[in-house]
């Protein structure tokens, strides 16, 4: 059965839309009648299986309602699957249909607001998690993004992390920390006196000639990739089998010594053309300073999740002063995270904001769709 979301606050008069979200955790959402119905549970789209579950059911829910979507939204990366099913809609059955990529991050905020019916008022949304195409064709993933429920703008991130081998970096997390390494040591970092390094120093050359010539090397501003190098960078999890895995395990190893709760590394956050932007490298630096010093892993992974939030925390700060919004979202997978979230939330509220955190459907991209339906009809009806 769908989850149904009433969206009359959010979509007066809209069109019938259909939204077909992302590719991992594939779900979509029909809007008819200003009530969205989401579907989800369909996995990973590049399994023939899950795809042709996914693409009969939109179908066949379609022909039971009798509509005909006159807005079809889709994920703004155009490689995924769903991308290409919007557009193979789009040219066969629903020609008159228009078709609207979404930015990922957005239709987070988005769809967190939706779900959890908050009235029209300007927030500042805060969406971490593993990747998203963002409008710079760079890989987003640490978002702060003020919506006012007509359109949602970014305007402050994690500083950009290099991604030796594009989606390799994904399953080899040790190929993050390379390029974490990288930004603040450059060559130098060969010498560096951490055994992974000595193990790995032929495939790391080879990795630094890829980052300093830009080849295969997306820049990514992703918490989730950002984890996962410092887990790889402490020697906690240099690959993984599973999503999430290196994560998961620095979260875990932070459990044991939390009590920290003063200890952070140092990090700036500078302004670039308007931009808030996060600054990692003396982070980094202090890491290493900690691995020498033979610091435990517990003791490192506390100090980060310290890090992370106050990072988050100040950029909030900061930008919720400009935007003059009390209001904070949270979407994305990263606040799964215990740690990050308490202590995210504990923070803001002591300075006076109210934090919103939707239940975990419409926290990760299982409910990624509502927020591209929602988007797509605010955007054709201000046009």
């Amino acid at each position: 059965m769908p989850i149904q979301v009433d969206l009359a606050e959010f979509a007066a008069k809209a069109k019938v839309i259909l939204a077909l979200g992302a590719e991992l955790k594939a779900n979509y959402t029909i809007l008819n009648k200003q009530k969205a119905y989401l579907y989800a549970g369909f996995d990973d789209l590049k399994n023939p299986e899950f795809y042709n579950k996914y693409r009969q059911s939109i179908l066949s829910e379609i022909k039971r309602l009798k509509i005909k979507p006159q807005i079809i939204t889709h994920d703004l990366n155009p490689l995924f699957l769903s991308s290409r099913l919007a557009e193979e809609l789009n040219n066969s059955l629903f020609k008159q249909s228009r078709v609207m990529p979404i930015q990922h991050h957005f239709a987070h905020i988005a769809g967190a607001c939706a779900a959890l019916g908050l009235k029209k008022q300007k927030v500042l949304g805060i969406a971490c998690d593993g990747t998203g195409l963002g409008s710079d064709a760079k890989v987003w993933g640490c978002e702060f993004i003020s919506y006012d429920f007509k359109q949602a703008i970014r305007l402050g991130h994690l500083g950009y992390i290099p991604l030796p081998g594009g989606d390799k970096a994904v399953a080899e997390p040790w190929r993050v920390a390379v390029a974490l390494l990288h930004m603040v040591y450059g060559q130098q970092m060969l010498d560096l006196p951490i055994a992974w390094i000595k193990q790995k120093k032929y495939e790391i050359k080879i990795l630094i000639q890829m980052i300093e010539q830009g080849i295969n090397t997306p820049l990514a501003s992703s918490a989730g990739r950002l984890f996962d190098g410092i887990s790889a960078l402490i020697g906690l999890c240099l690959n993984v089998n599973f999503e999430a895995q290196a994560a998961i395990a620095l979260e875990n190893q932070a459990s044991k010594a939390i009590s920290l709760d003063n200890k952070a590394y140092s990090f700036a956050i500078n302004k670039q053309d308007k931009m808030f932007v996060a600054d990692i490298r003396e982070m980094i630096k202090q890491i290493v300073q900690d691995i020498q010093d033979k610091q435990t892993i517990a003791h490192i992974a506390a100090r980060f999740h310290n890090t992370f939030v106050l990072i988050l925390g100040k950029m909030a700060v900061k930008i919720s002063q400009q935007e003059k919004t009390d209001q904070i979202v949270l979407g994305g997978g990263v606040f799964f995270n215990k740690i990050i979230s308490e202590k995210l939330n504990a923070y803001l509220v002591k300075r006076g904001f109210t934090v919103h955190i939707p239940r975990q459907e419409f926290l990760s991209d299982i409910g990624l769709s509502l927020g591209q339906a929602v988007l797509g009809a605010r955007i054709s009806a201000n046009k």
